[in-house]
């Protein structure tokens, strides 16, 4: 099977849904991973290379920009670069030759059409409200991201509401890499936690994931100034990249609370375990709004994977579905007071590796995304 595959988050910059995927795609697949460039991520080349541990996935860049691109020369150029990317990702995909196409970034939408007249089946990969990432944009991310729902051949979306949203196709949650969030482990405090100033804590409640404005910073604040009044001395982790609409909260915030909550930027996706093997809480302090309503959280998974007690606020029904073993708060007041009772609670704390973690594991994920491909390479129509 050759799969091409179209991801807005390039191969080595970070692990996502569609690594998880891809990784445990059978060896003797052919994969081309390419993403259009990203300054940020600091890894572009449109030379093919290939993945040192997994020898049958190809990766490079396309020269594509993202419409909504903070650099003012590149988005005069918007309309010249992309006729020209679209130009370069129809002509590899010509040169590939693949089975299916599998397609997450909503802007290739123009080019489906034409994947499609020369007999290749595409899969839309609806990870997330796309259309709410570009609100520069957002009347031609509408109309690109109901294109591409229309003309894909298949939609698979990663949870129930974003079915909902695309009106078709099939759900294929998201996971936990059990292979290595393995549950606690005896370690060194890392030193992003050790050299800040809750490295003296003696309880620790872990945030994972990006800080950006679907972050509910009432929230964390209430838990911080909450978690001042508890005897033993307990402290806030947030691992993962700060955005920058997010940095004057953050600093705000560790300078109010700065022996309860620190912000340690993004760490390495394997170096995740030994982080949250410090904590017995894992949080989701999301605001409710139209894009935390849609997501299936890879953070509920990894946290239970960590046999951690899990506070959140009810933002989606994925996290309603397991209101019998997590905390779900719906105010700051009651999800401070949530993160003190789970601090306690051994008992909750033990079930949920076995009844969240391991069913939704992304071997098990994988196993379902491979059916969906191999029913549309072999000719069998996606589903309404």
């Amino acid at each position: 099977m050759r799969v091409l595959y179209i991801s807005e988050v390039q191969w080595l910059s970070q692990v996502s849904r569609k690594h998880q995927f891809v990784r445990r795609f059978p060896d003797d697949w052919d994969v081309l991973f390419l993403s259009p460039v990203n300054a940020r991520a600091g890894e572009n080349s449109f030379r093919e290379r290939t993945d040192a541990r997994r020898p049958h996935v190809r990766y490079a860049s396309l020269p594509l920009p993202k419409p909504d691109s903070n650099i003012a020369p590149v988005r005069a150029l918007t309309g010249f670069l992309s006729s020209t990317g679209l130009r370069v990702l129809l002509s590899r995909v010509h040169s590939f030759g693949p089975d299916v196409v599998v397609c997450s970034y909503i802007w290739a939408a123009p080019v489906v059409a034409r994947i499609k007249e020369l007999g290749v089946p595409v899969v839309y990969d609806c990870n997330d409200l796309h259309t709410e990432f570009y609100p520069a944009c957002p009347d031609a991310a509408e109309r690109v991201f109901r294109n591409l729902v229309a003309g894909a051949t298949e939609v698979v979306s990663s949870s129930e509401r974003l079915r909902e949203v695309c009106g078709r196709g099939t759900v294929v949650g998201n996971g936990v890499d059990l292979e290595i969030f393995t549950g606690r482990r005896e370690g060194p405090l890392p030193a992003l936690i050790a050299e800040s100033p809750v490295g003296d804590c003696t309880q620790l409640v872990a945030y994972v994931g990006s800080v950006d404005d679907r972050i509910d910073f009432d929230v964390l604040e209430a838990l911080a100034g909450a978690l001042s009044d508890l005897q033993a001395r307990t402290g806030v982790v947030c691992v993962g990249r700060v955005f920058e609409g997010a940095r004057t909260k953050t600093e705000t915030l560790a300078g109010k609370y700065p022996d309860h909550i620190t912000f340690t930027g993004r760490v390495p996706y394997e170096e995740l375990p030994a982080h949250l093997s410090h904590a017995t809480v894992g949080i989701a302090p999301f605001v409710l709004d139209e894009r935390t309503r849609a997501i299936n959280p890879n953070k509920l998974y990894m946290y239970a994977a960590m046999e951690q007690n899990i506070v959140s606020t009810s933002f989606s029904a994925d996290i309603r579905e397991y209101k019998d073993l997590i905390f779900i708060a719906d105010d700051p007041g009651s999800f401070a007071r949530s993160v003190k009772e789970a601090l306690g609670d051994e008992a909750r704390r033990r079930a949920v590796r076995d009844r969240i973690a391991v069913p939704n594991s992304w071997g098990e994920k994988t196993r379902a995304f491979l059916e969906v491909l191999a029913r549309i390479a072999s000719g069998g129509r996606g589903e309404e």
